[in-house]
């Protein structure tokens, strides 16, 4: 950074900078097969959404409830009961004294207010688990991959919001918790033909932090 306001912790990282946004907590709360927002996120972009399911747990086929500017909130058609927080790399004005911190163009980058967030796992390889045929023409592939669901980490669900594309086909994609084993199991469910050996879908993970 050129000017501005800078820190930098014991092992010489860069906590916080006047220049940059740090994922923020902008709301967090129960879930029951979902939630609605306390109140609309205005973002083109779709708020990062973090869950932790209370138990062994299915996400299946999650969907988010809203459009760019007006997003109200998500569903699990799995149902289950757990917790989960809003996130995104801007504050709120939230604190009613402490410090604010805002950048160039005056985006509200920190409000001590708001607690923020950070990444602490990512799941970049998968083990194939095999697949199954249910149906005519329907296969089911599946696998799993080994993540510390007993740390208090999050899951981010967007990216198991989305259907997966394909030439000629597409397939819906399932999350399976186990905490027992602390693992993930990814079931897809698709109509035609799938490459079971090619499964490259990042899941994130997160905490917040006060």
């Amino acid at each position: 950074m050129g000017f501005g306001l800078e820190f930098i912790n014991n092992s010489n990282v860069v906590t916080l900078d006047s220049e940059f946004s740090r994922l923020v907590v902008l709301y967090s709360a129960r879930y029951s097969g979902g939630a609605v927002f306390p109140y609309p996120i205005n973002s083109p972009e779709a708020p990062l959404i973090f869950a932790r399911p209370d138990g062994n747990a299915t996400f299946q086929w999650v969907r988010l409830i809203g459009s760019p500017g007006n997003w109200t909130g998500w569903t699990n058609v799995a149902g289950g009961t757990g917790t989960y927080f809003l996130a995104a790399y801007q504050s709120k004005e939230t604190a009613t004294y402490g410090m604010r911190l805002w950048d160039g163009s005056s985006k509200l980058l920190v409000d001590t207010g708001n607690p923020c967030a950070q990444f602490t796992d990512v799941v970049a390889s998968w083990g194939y688990l095999g697949a199954t045929n249910p149906s005519v023409g329907r296969w089911e592939n599946r696998w799993s991959a080994g993540v510390p669901l007993n740390t208090g980490n999050f899951m981010l669900i967007n990216n198991i919001a989305m259907d997966l594309p394909g030439q000629d086909t597409f397939s819906k994609l399932s999350c399976s918790w186990n905490y027992s084993s602390n693992s993930i199991t990814a079931l897809l469910q698709n109509i035609g033909d799938f490459n079971g050996s090619s499964f490259f879908l990042p899941l994130l993970f997160a905490k917040p932090i006060s």
